[in-house]
């Protein structure tokens, strides 16, 4: 017969799995970017009218909201990837 102090220890117990990430927020981010990107090349586009100093400056003034919307949309992507 066997002692019962030499029994093997019991199991480690089970966490339960990890919920699914929520892919709402990253649905925002992606279409609240693409959104921005858009209107704000857009508006660009229509404050220039072609002309190419003015096409420069309007993306100069521009660039801020173009990053933003840049952030958004890698925000977005890099959380529905996950």
């Amino acid at each position: 017969m066997s002692d019962p102090s030499e029994a093997p220890p019991p199991p480690p117990p089970m966490d339960p799995a990890p919920p699914p990430p929520n892919r709402g927020l990253g649905w925002f981010f992606a279409i609240s970017g693409g959104v921005l990107v858009i209107l704000t090349l857009g508006c660009v586009l229509a404050v220039s009218g072609g002309n190419r100093e003015d096409g420069t400056l309007a993306l100069v003034c521009g660039s801020p909201t173009l990053l933003l919307g840049a952030l958004f949309l890698w925000l977005g992507t890099r959380r529905l990837k996950r």
